[in-house]
């Protein structure tokens, strides 16, 4: 009988270290998520970028209010620039026939969006772009099935971005993937692209045109103005026919405009 007794306590509290370790597991992976989508950033880690809600207006000046609240109540996580006097953008023309474009494309929320690559609706279908010229940090230190990890490639943003370390680095990319969800997020916005295959798996390189301040703009270069990418990965004429190495230089000046003002990965303050 005691015997009988002992095993149902220890079944008992062997069921409960199960689903002890299933909610911290869900847990784990929630705030993970948080992380990656911008909700959730270390305090200690000041990554200051221009306030999307100046620029954008709409459902994100709604927001705004909310958003402060939330911020303010956890240390402004994000430092709050003033976009007065922004950076020298380049005016966007579709002039090519190079390209296809895609109109009024809308986000598809997906887990694997970043700052630089994201999930589309387009008319024709649902598409994956990759941006042309940046390359935003990895929101996320990772480590692979076959042994593989992100370290050496977040190594090589840091190096890039000012010397950051693998936590300011991928603080940073956190900072990107939010900057880009909260532009692409609920609007309607343009994507141009050649067609070209990243690497030959399903993404296509892509320019995307998105609003900012009253203006059309490219995300690639608002990225590298505001210091959440790195300028790296494909150079390609933009729509307009400039060339590509022309661009590439404009970009430098860009970066300049971010290292003076200390915006994103030029300005991070704290580490972990």
């Amino acid at each position: 009988m005691a015997e009988r007794k002992k095993q149902t306590v220890l079944g008992t509290l062997v069921t409960i270290l199960i689903i002890a370790a299933l909610l911290w597991a869900r847990y784990d992976e929630v705030r993970d998520e948080q992380a990656r989508d911008g909700e959730l950033r270390d305090e200690q880690v000041t990554i200051p970028i221009p306030s999307a809600e100046k620029s954008t207006g709409g459902e994100s000046e709604r927001s705004a209010g909310s958003e402060r609240n939330s911020e303010t109540s956890r240390g402004s996580q994000v430092g709050r620039a003033d976009v007065a006097a922004g950076p020298k953008l380049r005016a966007v023309s579709l002039s090519s026939t190079s390209y296809q474009i895609w109109e009024n494309c809308s986000l598809i929320d997906r887990r694997g969006n970043d700052g630089d690559s994201f999930h589309v609706r387009a008319p024709h279908g649902n598409e994956e772009v990759r941006l042309y010229f940046v390359d935003a940090p990895e929101s996320a230190a990772r480590s692979y099935g076959n042994g593989d990890t992100n370290h050496k490639r977040i190594a090589q943003q840091g190096a890039a971005m000012g010397g950051l370390d693998q936590y300011q680095t991928t603080q940073v990319g956190v900072a990107a993937k939010a900057f880009t969800k909260k532009l692409l997020k609920g609007k309607k916005f343009t994507v141009v692209t050649s067609g070209e295959r990243v690497y030959n798996s399903h993404r296509k390189y892509a320019f995307v045109l998105v609003e900012w301040q009253g203006q059309r703009s490219y995300l690639h270069e608002l990225l590298v103005a505001y210091g959440l990418g790195r300028i790296h990965t494909k150079p390609m004429t933009l729509p307009d026919n400039t060339a590509g190495s022309r661009q590439k230089k404009h970009l430098y000046e860009l970066q300049q405009f971010a290292q003076e003002n200390r915006y994103g990965a030029w300005g991070v303050r704290g580490s972990k």
